[in-house]
């Protein structure tokens, strides 16, 4: 008798597992739908698909935490997790607000997961959930608050070391003025659109490392050194294939593929810094 009542009472747990995510994701299908119609539209946040895709992967290895059984305890932080996300995710839906209601899947995934099955599950699904954060596009002010001052940081820096390897050139604001040529630092070369990806990319790639929490931060936060020296390199190239080149040379080939180069090269560092600065590091420290 005891063991069918325990079995009833897992089946209506399980049961009950299932209709919340079920009703989650029936709530925001209306918000998915947005985002492909218009958030993921910007060019800066195309990659919006391969973060989901990439989340529903996180999510199926960590696929047994969803069968555990839950243990009895109220878990109030979850709950209150749980609230704070359904409150974005109304005043997002209510004023349109589609950066507010898109980020509230990132609180109610976590607290609905930590309130019905404990704290085991809810540090499990802590990383996948947050990843979602590169799902949602920012308020365009924010992306021109950021990209304002690297443009200026990337031009001065270009200036400088062009300065060092003997060319003459002026800069006024983000132009640079080299020989009979003037190079502007766009939004691309600014850095925040590849700074943007390689965040997705090197979080993803430093949570997968079986290492110490300290070292997958100091291997994320590595990226942003990363992406300005990378696009100062850029720009520099440019400048110089303008210079010797001419301008047909520097706007053709180069500037529609150096982003790839740079994306490249960026993710070559961080693996770099990976394997011969942190993991020797760790062997000395040994």
């Amino acid at each position: 008798m005891m063991k069918k009542i325990v079995s009833y009472a897992t089946h209506d747990t399980m049961y009950l597992k299932a209709v919340t995510y079920l009703f989650l994701i029936a709530l925001y299908i209306p918000t998915f739908y947005k985002l492909f119609s218009f958030g993921w539209k910007q060019t800066d946040y195309s990659h919006g698909p391969l973060i989901l895709l990439v989340f529903l992967y996180l999510i199926f290895r960590k696929r047994n935490v969803f069968t555990t059984t839950p243990d009895s305890r109220v878990h109030l932080f979850s709950f209150l997790l749980l609230f704070f996300g359904s409150i974005m995710y109304a005043l997002g839906s209510i004023h349109r607000v589609v950066m507010i209601e898109s980020f509230s899947l990132i609180p109610v995934f976590i607290g609905t997961t930590g309130f019905l099955m404990g704290r085991e599950a809810f540090r499990q699904v802590l990383f996948p959930a947050a990843f979602l954060i590169f799902l949602v596009p920012p308020p365009l002010f924010f992306i021109d608050m950021l990209t304002s001052p690297m443009k200026m940081f990337v031009a001065g820096v270009s200036e400088s070391l062009l300065r060092l390897a003997g060319y003459t050139l002026n800069r006024n604001g983000v132009i640079l003025f080299i020989g009979d040529y003037s190079v502007v630092v766009g939004d691309a070369c600014s850095g925040i659109r590849s700074l943007i990806s390689l965040m997705a990319v090197g979080s993803l790639y430093a949570y997968l490392q079986a290492t110490s929490n300290f070292k997958r931060v100091v291997l994320f936060l590595s990226i942003i050194p990363i992406v300005i020296g990378a696009n100062i390199i850029r720009l520099m190239l440019f400048a110089l294939i303008t210079y010797h080149f001419g301008e047909a040379a520097g706007q053709g080939f180069f500037h529609y593929f150096s982003g790839i180069l740079i994306f490249i090269l960026s993710l070559m560092s961080l693996v770099v810094i990976d394997v011969f600065i942190i993991n020797r590091r760790s062997r000395h420290a040994g």
